[in-house]
């Protein structure tokens, strides 16, 4: 039998590219997250976001000719360059992390 399927009387969860292997006997222990680090998280995406909305709104207002308001143009302005940097500290973070345990 074809060892990439699952064998008789196990369900696909219990195989080995199943969800359930990653939580096996052999797996470490998951640590609990930050609520820093959820915080970051969150206001890292709200940003993102709200940044390419503004975006939007000022090209599509420059497109049909109207006078741009400057609010949309300092939204994207500081909103992506800043959500920018709080998800390459995420990723930082995250790195040091797995590097640590």
């Amino acid at each position: 039998m074809d060892e990439r399927l699952p064998h008789p009387g196990k369900s696909a969860a219990n195989s080995p590219g199943g969800p359930a292997h990653s939580e096996g006997a052999g797996a470490a222990p998951r640590t609990p997250r930050s609520p820093l680090r959820l915080i970051v998280t969150v206001l890292a995406a709200l940003l993102a976001l709200a940044g390419v909305a503004s975006l939007a709104a000022l090209l599509l207002e420059a497109l049909r000719g109207e006078s741009v308001w400057p609010g949309f143009a300092a939204g994207a302005f500081y909103a992506l360059p800043i959500a920018f940097v709080l998800m390459a500290g995420l990723v930082i973070d995250s790195i040091v992390r797995r590097r640590r345990g």
